[in-house]
């Protein structure tokens, strides 16, 4: 039996409300839990809860692995990792998937046999490992027994359910003719001069093409540009996170003229930015990495990792800083980003949020 004291804020409507101590004696009541620990966009994940004795305030989510069974261990252990970071007395498991199972097997069991696994290498308990589908839910530990319905977790004492939705993913590279296309609007900006223009100014460059409803090759190959200059690419940041003036400020600070921009605002100090604004960046950003030639991908990857870190999505974040140093081993902010996400630090909206009453 799964036995759970957490603190979660929520309320009947789905917003947040005070801290309530939420008691969870059963699996379903732990799935319950789940998106109200470690955020709705859980699906297609793994979900690692830590417990102190028989309470837990937080998750672990990171995307479910592709990668060959021979690289399962080496994979699990990492993410066991990351959690024993917290010094927790036990864990539990679950793999939310967004496919339907039916009667049939559970999926994912070597993913899951590679966390038991682990965790038994780091002497730490598990208490639980579940599977979370579209239309059932189920326990790896006695696969054989008939699993329950999803629907009964609507009618289950606890939490409000909520449907667990696809966590974001790093972006795939979009077509070649569209990269292709923004390779030869690169070449074109550097011989036009435009690039003068844009160094000049960079906040106007960038704000255009944030609110495009279709972004240009040649808008994108002017922001790709710019955010190769490392100044330039936080300053931008700033730009997508607090809005034009920020940018502004930002820029000015960079060149050492003065200015009332925060330092650490990039850390994730001060007061919680417009999310909308920031979802708003994070679309942006997708679209120039999707776009970007290889070489070019580690600025606005990176600078997307720090936009969805900012917004509490840890488990992305890290996926976009992987995916950055892949392109550039040397990537500075990536390297610092990455020694953020393994100490497991929040910025401090985030952790306001989360924290405990």
């Amino acid at each position: 039996m799964v036995v759970v004291r957490a603190r979660i804020a929520w309320a009947p409507d789905g917003r947040v409300s005070g801290m309530q101590i939420v008691h969870a004696s059963s699996p379903q009541q732990l799935l319950l839990a789940l998106p109200h620990l470690a955020g709705a966009a859980i699906a297609r994940s793994v979900v690692l809860v830590p417990f102190h004795g028989t309470r837990t305030g937080m998750a672990l989510r990171c995307d479910i692995p592709h990668v060959a069974r021979a690289a399962l261990p080496e994979w699990a252990d990492q993410v066991v990792g990351a959690v024993v970071d917290v010094e927790p007395d036990a864990v539990a498991i679950v793999i939310v998937s967004d496919a339907a199972i039916g009667a049939g097997a559970l999926p994912h069991r070597a993913v899951a046999r590679a966390l038991v696994a682990a965790a038994r290498r780091a002497a730490l308990p598990v208490r639980a490992r579940l599977c979370q589908a579209a239309d059932a839910w189920g326990d790896y530990a006695t696969p054989e027994r008939a699993r329950g319905p999803l629907a009964e977790l609507d009618v289950t004492d606890g939490l409000p359910f909520l449907a667990p939705v696809p966590a974001p993913r790093v972006p795939e590279p979009a077509s070649p003719t569209r990269r292709l296309a923004v390779l030869h609007a690169l070449e074109e900006v550097a011989a036009s001069g435009a690039m003068c223009a844009a160094l000049h100014d960079p906040v106007v460059p960038v704000e255009l093409a944030l609110h495009a409803a279709v972004l240009a090759p040649d808008r994108a190959a002017t922001v790709l540009a710019l955010v190769q200059d490392p100044s330039i690419r936080d300053a931008t940041t700033c730009q997508l996170l607090d809005g034009l003036a920020a940018g502004v400020e930002a820029h000015a600070l960079q060149q050492g003229e003065p200015s009332d921009a925060e330092p650490a605002r990039l850390l994730g100090v001060g007061p919680a930015p417009d999310r909308a604004r920031v979802e708003r960046g994070v679309g942006l950003l997708e679209r120039l990495v999707a776009l970007a030639p290889d070489g070019m991908r580690a600025a606005p990857l990176v600078m997307l990792a720090t936009l969805h870190w900012l917004l509490g999505r840890s488990g992305t974040a890290a996926a976009c800083v992987e995916a950055a140093l892949q392109d550039d081993p040397e990537q500075g902010m990536a390297l610092l980003l990455a020694t953020v996400l393994h100490a497991g630090l929040l910025p401090e909206w985030v952790a306001a949020e989360r924290s405990v009453a």
